[in-house]
């Protein structure tokens, strides 16, 4: 991508507000637009907005000035979930949940801190996680046919919740990690993950679609090294699924998939 394209992606930024006398700099102007090209390359079902305060209309007008530049070519959704904005692939979200439900039970780890350590959720929390992920997956579905009938380039929006939703999990399934977290909300919002050995999983690729050197960190999640064997099958899917969307790809080169176990006196959710 030739240097006028990149300065177009940090003036693409301007129509995020954002609470600072001073913009982003041009290399987190980059990683943004790079968290998005992931998205629309369908590596990554969606991405958990988290740049600076904005809402889903200058959200919206963001993703479409990128779209100006012909950084984009799929249709991307932006979906509201209480005060959380994400920027969904439509079609990748709702194949990725597809897969999900239909699998072999929901892969959710119950952390709720009266647990101590964490266990696989009990078949009841599974089977109402799934009912959620379900109301989700229908309403994705729903706004297709809204996508299919706008022009291209055009971003559209939709909003769902329910105060029922541990937020926790539902992101953790639309963001495509192999497995999610949950823990009970009506007791606490501590988790029992301090202290205990956590399997990190970090994905990254270069992005010479956007600049040379640009090396973006896609993904980074973890598994409890307890239940590690327990998810093994799971994960390993993952990977595999992850490797063939990428082989079908060319904005991203040099896939890494980075594993280690850590020890942390507190993880926050």
């Amino acid at each position: 991508m030739e240097a006028v394209r990149r300065e177009q992606l940090v003036f693409a930024t301007q129509s995020l507000r954002m609470n600072r006398k001073k913009g982003f700099s041009k290399s987190r102007c980059l990683q943004l637009a790079a968290e998005i090209l992931a998205v629309d390359s369908g590596l990554k079902p969606s991405f958990l907005f988290d740049y600076c305060v904005s809402n889903a209309e200058q959200i919206q007008n963001y993703v479409q000035e990128l779209w100006k530049t012909g950084l984009l070519s799929e249709h991307l959704h932006v979906l509201s979930i209480q005060d959380n904005i994400l920027i969904t692939n439509l079609n990748r979200t709702i194949r990725h949940l597809e897969r999900t439900l239909q699998g072999n039970g929901l892969p959710v780890i119950d952390v709720s801190l009266h647990r101590k350590i964490p266990r696989l959720a009990e078949s009841w929390l599974t089977q109402q996680v799934e009912a959620q992920v379900d109301i989700i997956w229908k309403h994705l579905k729903s706004q297709v046919i809204h996508a299919e009938i706008s022009t291209p380039g055009v971003v559209t929006a939709s909003e769902i919740f329910s105060p029922e939703w541990n937020l926790c999990t539902v992101f953790g399934f639309l963001l495509g990690f192999p497995a999610s977290y949950w823990f009970d909300s009506n007791q606490s919002f501590e988790n029992c993950l301090g202290m205990t050995q956590l399997r990190a999983f970090s994905v990254s690729a270069f992005c010479p679609r956007i600049t040379e050197n640009l090396n973006h960190r896609m993904y980074s999640f973890s598994v409890p090294e307890i239940l590690y064997l327990d998810l093994w099958s799971m994960v390993e899917t993952w990977q595999r699924n992850l490797q063939s969307d990428f082989n079908k790809q060319s904005s991203f080169c040099d896939l890494c998939i980075s594993t280690e176990v850590v020890c942390l006196p507190g993880i926050t959710l």
